[in-house]
């Protein structure tokens, strides 16, 4: 009798899998050209210490030499140092950047230059075929330029799969911080696919798994995060240095959430913050101008741009500034 009901449960564990589940991700961004990217790794982290979300890698797509660094740095601080980074190799977007320099010359970290650290999509490959099948969620928010080129990969020692096929098996979804808002009418040049527009038009087009595109500007704008390190006791923090350094000249203690919005939908949904437009599909232009069509439908594109009905933005704001403290 004992063996039968245990047998029953079993099968009802395999039916309906816990919901509870620790998400896998693989976190890609320029980490120097504007702080929010800071504050969505920092988030991130946030979500790792409530056992949301486990870190497979953070990756650089940016060739400035102290991006990969900057990573390091934040994993460190937050108590995972041996998180495997990678960065885009030889060709790739170059910015400055205010903070990432001084912030890891300043912090430990032992990346020394983002020249030292694996190829992103070698690391990309390696760690997706150690993955069960559907399990990972890539989170961009930087330029899509190490997608494209994993997208595009050849089967090598990791996998006997090309780049194409070896995300169709092993990634479940990839959220994308990039595109205007609003979306319809008013199409521009925007962020994170101006510097690379080849490979934002090429993952758009070809992935080959559901994109979920979260929108900035005036909806990003609308959500002011990191007071909360100003406010925090909380010293040789380089998230809350990293700020302000960024934010000195524009004297004010907040800063938009565009990078933050993408890491949260990707750990924890948009349905309890934000709505979705499904039906259409993302067009991004070969200069990087984009915006949303309703026609034809593209059932892997959804983009993200707006308030669910009677949520308030500081109320957003609040729960984000939560996830960026440290435990």
């Amino acid at each position: 009798m004992k063996r039968i009901c245990l047998q029953f449960v079993l099968t009802i564990a395999l039916m309906y899998p816990s919901h509870a589940q620790t998400m896998s991700i693989i976190f890609d961004s320029d980490m120097e050209s504007d702080v929010d990217d800071v504050g969505a790794l920092a988030m991130l982290h946030g979500l790792a210490d409530r056992g949301d979300v486990k870190i497979l890698a953070t990756i650089s797509s940016s060739l400035n030499p102290w991006s990969a660094p900057m990573l390091d740095v934040i994993n460190t601080y937050y108590g995972r140092p041996d998180i495997p980074i990678g960065n885009v190799k030889t060709f790739g977007v170059y910015r400055n950047s205010k903070f990432a320099r001084k912030i890891s010359e300043k912090y430990p970290q032992d990346t020394g230059l983002g020249e030292y650290v694996q190829d992103a999509v070698t690391l990309y490959r390696k760690l997706l075929s150690e993955q069960e099948d559907a399990s990972v969620v890539i989170v961009t928010v930087g330029y899509l330029t190490n997608i494209a080129n994993l997208l595009h990969s050849g089967p090598d020692e990791c996998s006997s799969l090309n780049g194409n096929d070896l995300i169709k098996k092993k990634v479940r979804r990839i959220v994308c911080m990039g595109g205007a808002y609003p979306y319809h009418t008013d199409p521009r040049r925007y962020g994170n696919f101006k510097p690379d527009p080849d490979a934002a038009v090429d993952v758009a087009r070809n992935c080959p798994v559901q994109i979920i595109f979260t929108a900035g500007q005036a909806f990003a704008n609308a959500i002011r995060t990191g007071g909360i390190l100003f406010r925090s006791a909380q010293n040789d923090n380089p998230v809350k240095e990293s700020y302000k350094i960024f934010l000195e000249s524009w004297n004010r203690e907040y800063h938009h959430s565009a990078d933050l919005i993408a890491v949260y939908v990707a750990v924890r949904g948009y349905e309890e913050y934000f709505k979705a437009q499904k039906k259409g599909y993302y067009h991004i232009f070969e200069d990087g101008t984009n915006l949303w069509r309703e026609t034809p439908d593209n059932p892997n594109h959804m983009i993200i741009g707006e308030f669910a009905d009677g949520v308030d933005p500081d109320q957003v704001a609040e729960a984000f500034d939560m996830l960026l403290l440290k435990k």
